[in-house]
C-alpha cells in the first residue's frame, strides 16, 4: 500500500542516529512510563492501525515494540503527521461541528508521550493495556467478489467496472467497506445501485455477473451512489436510523479505477464487506459531489490565467502555491426537501496540498447560518478519508434551492513537493509540466468534495422490518450533478 511506503521512508528520516533503544526497568525518579502514562494514550488513538492485521507497516501494541521507535514517535505526533486526520480548523473556515472518530491528540497527550521518552522510555509497573478493535467494518452479512480478477498494465489508468448481485430481497445497507485485491494499483472505487429495470436487465445480460468490463467510455450506470472509496479511508458506517435503500433485484456496480504506473500488476479481485439490515431507518443515505469545473462561470478567475477574466484549470509548472475557486448555485434538488450533510471525503490527485467547502445560504435561520464552512484542511494522497460530523441526524448543515456551494483547492506543482516526484515518475518526467483537469492519469488533477447526503427515507410501514419496494423520491438530482 502507497501508505505503508510514506510511513515507513518517514519514520527512517526521523531515526535520530545516537538514539539507543531504552531499557524497560524504570528508576525510581522516572516521572512518565508506557504502562501508566503513555501506553493507553497509544491505545486510543494508534493501536487500531498499529497492530497485527492492521493497515499500518508495524506494531505498537506491546512496550518492546513501542519502545523501538519511541524517538521517532515523538517526531510524528508533534508534527501532527500520526494519526493521519486532515481535517483542520483554521481562522478563515472552521466546521461548526467535530468530527466523528477523531483520532488526534490533545496537545497535553503530545506532552506526555514526548516526556515518556525525555524520561527515557522507560516501561514502569506493568498492567494490561487492552488492544482496540481493528478499523474494519463489523457485523458484516455478506462479501461479494467478482468472479473474475482483472489485471492492470501499461501506462495508461484504466476504469473497470464489475456488476455484483448482493441478491437483496428488499433490505437497508449500513455499513460497506471496499478491500482492494491488489492495493498497488487500486486509485479509486466507485459503488453504485442500478434498481430493478429494463436497463438494468440489458446491463447485466450484456456483462454478466462478477466479470470486469472497460467502461472508460460510458457513463458508470447507477440510480443511487452508495460509496466512494479511497485509499486510507475507513468503512461507511451509518447510525442505524439513516441507511442506503437496496431495492428487491438491485445490482452493484463497481467501478474501479486502475493506476497501473507502468508495469504489470497482480490480478486485482477488489471485494465489498456489506452489513445489511431490515430495520426501517428515519432517513436515506446517497452521496453528491460538487467540483471539478473546467469554465466559467463555475469557475472562477484566477491570478494565474493566461488570459485575465477568462479562468482556466490549468497549475502551472514550478508554481508552489496554485488555486482554483469553484462556485456552484443550487437550482434543483428535484424535489428533495430537507436536505443534509452527513460526511464529508474531499479529493485531489498527487500534487494537491488542500481543499476547501463553504456553503452560502439564501434562506439562513437561527440554526443554519448564512455562511457557514462545510470542510477544510491539507491533502494527502495517501491518506484519503470520509469526515462525519459529529452531531444528531436533524441537526446537520442543510443545502437548499438558492443556496451556494464553494470550492476551493490547491497544489504545489513544484520538484519541492514529494507527490510532485511521484507524479514525475509515473508520467516519465523530468520536470514539472502544466497540469489540466482530468480523471483519465493520476498525472492529471482534480479539485472535489464529496458529499454523504440525508434525507427522509419513505414513510415506514406499520411492520418497520417490510422490504423497501420501489417508492423511493428521485435521486438524480444528486446523482448527476
Amino acid at each position: 500500500m502507497r501508505t505503508r511506503v510514506a510511513f515507513v521512508l518517514t519514520i527512517a528520516s526521523a531515526c535520530g542516529a545516537d538514539y539507543t533503544t531504552p531499557t524497560p526497568d524504570a528508576p525510581a525518579t522516572a516521572a512518565v512510563t508506557w504502562y501508566q502514562d503513555a501506553g493507553p494514550i497509544v491505545a486510543k488513538h494508534c493501536m487500531s492501525c498499529h497492530q497485527t492485521g492492521g493497515i499500518a507497516p508495524f506494531s505498537l501494541t506491546t512496550y518492546d515494540a513501542a519502545a523501538e521507535v519511541a524517538q521517532q514517535m515523538v517526531v510524528q505526533v508533534q508534527a501532527k503527521t500520526m494519526p493521519p486526520f486532515n481535517a483542520s480548523e483554521q481562522s478563515d473556515c472552521t466546521p461548526r461541528f467535530g468530527w466523528k472518530d477523531d483520532p488526534r491528540l490533545s496537545a497535553q497527550e503530545i506532552q506526555t508521550i514526548a516526556d515518556w521518552v525525555s524520561d527515557g522510555a522507560h516501561a514502569g509497573t506493568k498492567v494490561d493495556i487492552p488492544v482496540p478493535s481493528t478499523a474494519g467494518l463489523t457485523g458484516i452479512t455478506q462479501s461479494l467478489t467478482p468472479t473474475v480478477p482483472w489485471s492492470a498494465s501499461g501506462t495508461r489508468d484504466q476504469f473497470i467496472c464489475t456488476i455484483l448481485d448482493p441478491q437483496s430481497t428488499g433490505a437497508w445497507l449500513t455499513g460497506l467497506q471496499v478491500r482492494p485485491g491488489n492495493a498497488k494499483v487500486v486509485h479509486h472505487a466507485v459503488i453504485t445501485e442500478v434498481t430493478p429495470s429494463a436497463t438494468t436487465d440489458a446491463l447485466v445480460a450484456a456483462h454478466g455477473i462478477g466479470v470486469p468490463f472497460d467502461c472508460s467510455t460510458m457513463q458508470q450506470p447507477g440510480d443511487i451512489i452508495v460509496d466512494i472509496w479511497t485509499p486510507g479511508n475507513t468503512p461507511l458506517e451509518t447510525p442505524s436510523d439513516l441507511a442506503v435503500p437496496v431495492l428487491a433485484g438491485s445490482k452493484f456496480v463497481l467501478q474501479i479505477h486502475y493506476h497501473p504506473a507502468g508495469t504489470y500488476a497482480d490480478p486485482d479481485a477488489t471485494s465489498l464487506d456489506l452489513r445489511m439490515s431490515t430495520a426501517w431507518p428515519r432517513r436515506m443515505y446517497t452521496m453528491a459531489a460538487f467540483g471539478n469545473a473546467v469554465a466559467a462561470p463555475q469557475l472562477l478567475p484566477d491570478p494565474d490565467d493566461r488570459v485575465a477574466g477568462v479562468p482556466e484549470f490549468r497549475i502551472p509548472a514550478n508554481k508552489a502555491d496554485h488555486y482554483e475557486h469553484m462556485t456552484f448555485p443550487i437550482t434543483t434538488l428535484g424535489g428533495l426537501t430537507d436536505v443534509r450533510f452527513y460526511s464529508v471525503n474531499p479529493h485531489q490527485h498527487l500534487i494537491g496540498t488542500h481543499a476547501q467547502g463553504v456553503i452560502t445560504r439564501a434562506a439562513p435561520t437561527v440554526d443554519q447560518p448564512a455562511t457557514e464552512c462545510l470542510a477544510n484542511g491539507p491533502w494527502n494522497f495517501d491518506w484519503q478519508r470520509t469526515y462525519v460530523y459529529d452531531a444528531p441526524l436533524d441537526s446537520l448543515p442543510s443545502v437548499a434551492v438558492g443556496d451556494t456551494i464553494d470550492v476551493t483547492c490547491h497544489w504545489n506543482n513544484t520538484i519541492s513537493n514529494p507527490f510532485e516526484q511521484r507524479a514525475l515518475a509515473d508520467a516519465s518526467l523530468v520536470a514539472p509540466v502544466d497540469v489540466g483537469l482530468g480523471e483519465g492519469q493520476s498525472t492529471d488533477e482534480m479539485c472535489l468534495e464529496i458529499f454523504g447526503i440525508s434525507i427522509p427515507a419513505p414513510a415506514a410501514p406499520l411492520a418497520r422490518t417490510t422490504p423497501i419496494a420501489s417508492d423511493l423520491p428521485d435521486l438524480s438530482a444528486l446523482v448527476r450533478r
